[in-house]
């Protein structure tokens, strides 16, 4: 969903994986087929709705083939997400290779709403490439990010044909299934304000195109006399700096529900998904997985450290092993996850750079994997993925791959982290402290004030930098944490390195001024030379403390214990370094900002300072917990 931010998924012990000898498998190697591309095959649904598709097909094939499926909003006539050149690999491999614009996007029929329609348009799709004479009937999905959520959403119909999907960075568990409203833009219960820009660009519901019900000839006659890619903006557009300044002034907008008058931005959902809260039914007649959902295929899932997903994708692997109606789809899960950013994980190189943050050699044979996945499955080569891991994750600080059965790891040991101070824990020049026992020395509390109208920011002011994890990689917050509105606690200098591999979570208890207010929690590797490199986040809507279905208001100045979700991680904090926790209230400009009265945030103009009280005591021990691996382990 997010390509263009990438610059502003019997062995009970893990291994170190060696780097194997071969060659690594890039795009550029392409197999011995010649491609030939069949453009704008119109493919009707049971609504009598036609989704554009192009096929891309290996000449002089002397066999039925296995086909390679991607759906996209991101216009399957366009590279710029890649999509033509994989589709030309894998059928330069002997596969067809299918692209559709989704419903309602570039040259298909139908009203676009995001995510909508994506079980039943997929399950048609699959049943009509299993009818054509070059099919052998056995289909495999993949796609990132968007394309990626269409995977799952078409595992949901457990048509016959689905034979394996690849899921990358996409994160879509909901529900009670995952414990949280992982949509981008519902993150801990706040509104992603990125998703404003999402929906300037890809999430337009309006295209310029031929007329409809034109037969695919008469079609292919006029459709080059038209461009349906909007004009204001499009998805290059936010390489350059200036459009992203330009949206991030516009994130400061009140109420938040007008972030795109005066952008020009074309009709789209961005008002109407974030007026919808999101326990609403709504969300559920769209077809989002919920723990009742059951789903009968093969699945290798991606995703990168460094992206929003990567926990719910940790939580797909699991789910997709419990759930699965049979038994060669429960034991044929698998996950691998890269040290890079959305939907860059075939971007290791032997010199991986994530953000600012040098990771080593992380080269790891992808694309001969995604090879070695189809040909097991549609080609049906039993012997494909012999030896292959079910969890394979790289290692950030150790910089080395490694593999598992099963994750958590078994035997990890939930460390807890306990918060103290002498009462000025503000800033990096306070005084907090992580420590592993509850015999505090000092004060029992800290506190810091959250102004909506000047909230603690991620974006480093001398150079607009953005440090948030999520979308800038890892990054020195130095700057960022010389603010008194974020409380930073460490440890001492680790005397030994600290394998930090797992779910990640903090317990704060919080009291305040204001009836509601936010938790934003980031954990960080300080090094030796005071580098403080972020290393993944936590946010939550305090409202939603008892559950992301229900909204409950605090009591001013009444103590409450919140647990923030901080998802999933694979970091060693090496010996000289120190473990960082900031606790903050705003994530600005990625997260809307709290105004503290108990409102609506997105339609409300005018908020409330909120003095917010962190405590530490032996009454109220806040803490971060860490799940902690031994080398036995590894």
């Amino acid at each position: 969903m997010f390509t263009w931010v990438k610059n502003c998924a019997i062995v009970l012990f893990c291994i170190a994986l060696p780097l194997a000898a071969a060659d690594y498998t890039t795009l550029d190697d392409l197999g011995p087929y010649e491609v030939r591309v069949e453009r704008s095959h119109f493919v009707e649904m049971r609504d009598g709705v036609r989704l554009s598709t192009d096929l891309y097909l290996p000449v002089a094939a002397e066999r039925s083939l296995g086909t390679i499926l991607e759906r996209t909003p991101y216009n399957k006539n366009s590279d710029q997400t890649g999509s033509i050149t994989k589709a030309r690999f894998f059928a330069s491999h002997g596969f067809v290779a299918a692209l559709q614009d989704k419903r309602g996007k570039y040259e298909s029929e139908g009203e676009y709403l995001t995510t909508a329609n994506d079980v039943e348009d997929g399950d048609d799709t699959i049943d009509w490439i299993a009818r054509q004479d070059w099919s052998n009937g056995k289909v495999g999905q993949m796609g990132c990010s968007y394309p990626g959520f269409t995977t799952f959403m078409s595992a949901q119909s457990m048509n016959p044909h689905l034979a394996a999907i690849i899921p990358q960075s996409a994160a879509m568990a909901t529900g009670s299934m995952a414990g949280r409203y992982s949509l981008l833009w519902r993150r801990g219960g706040t509104v992603a304000l990125s998703m404003a820009a999402w929906h300037a660009t890809a999430g337009s519901k309006i295209y310029y195109r031929p007329p409809p019900g034109l037969s695919r000839e008469e079609f292919l006659d006029i459709v080059d006399h038209f461009d349906p890619v909007p004009k204001n903006y499009n998805m290059s557009s936010f390489a350059d700096l200036e459009t992203l300044q330009k949206f991030q002034k516009a994130y400061f907008t009140l109420p938040a529900r007008d972030i795109l008058k005066g952008l020009d931005a074309p009709p789209n959902d961005f008002v109407k998904l974030n007026s919808i809260p999101h326990y609403d039914k709504f969300w559920d007649e769209l077809g989002y997985m919920t723990d009742d959902t059951r789903i009968d295929v093969p699945a290798l899932h991606i995703n990168s450290w460094h992206d929003y997903g990567v926990a719910e994708t940790l939580i797909h692997f699991n789910f997709f092993r419990e759930n699965a109606v049979s038994k060669q789809a429960k034991e044929n899960q698998y996950v691998i996850i890269a040290p890079t950013q959305h939907c860059q994980a075939e971007t290791v190189s032997e010199h991986t750079v994530v953000g600012d943050l040098d990771v080593g050699d992380a080269r790891f044979d992808f694309w001969g994997t995604y090879l070695r996945w189809y040909d097991r499955w549609l080609n049906g080569n039993d012997s494909a993925l012999e030896g292959m891991p079910r969890v394979q994750y790289y290692n950030i600080g150790a910089n080395e791959w490694r593999s598992a059965d099963k994750w958590p790891l078994p035997g990890t040991r939930y460390t807890r982290f306990y918060l103290d101070s002498d009462g000025s824990a503000n800033s990096r020049w306070g005084d907090g402290r992580l420590e592993r026992d509850t015999d505090h020395s000092g004060s029992n509390s800290d506190s810091y004030v959250h102004d909506p109208a000047a909230p603690f920011t991620t974006l480093v002011a001398t150079t607009g930098v953005d440090t948030d994890v999520w979308f800038g990689g890892s990054r020195d917050r130095r700057e960022i944490e010389t603010r008194n509105d974020v409380l930073i606690f460490d440890t001492a200098p680790l005397e030994e390195a600290l394998d930090v591999t797992g779910p990640v979570k903090a317990v704060i208890y919080l009291s305040s001024s204001a009836v509601d207010t936010d938790l934003d929690l980031t954990l960080v590797d300080v090094f030796p030379d005071g580098r403080a490199m972020g290393v993944y986040q936590g946010t939550l809507r305090v409202r939603y403390r008892e559950g992301l279905d229900r909204e409950v208001l605090m009591e001013p100045g009444e103590v409450y214990p919140v647990e923030v979700d901080m998802n999933a991680i694979s970091n060693t904090f090496l010996p000289g370094h120190r473990v960082r926790l900031e606790v903050a209230s705003a994530r600005y400009p990625n997260h809307d900002r709290n105004l503290g009265t108990g409102g609506d945030n997105f339609t409300e103009s005018e908020g409330v300072v909120a003095n917010n009280t962190i405590h530490h005591s032996k009454d109220y021990p806040s803490h971060l917990v860490l799940p902690v691996v031994s080398p036995k382990q590894r």
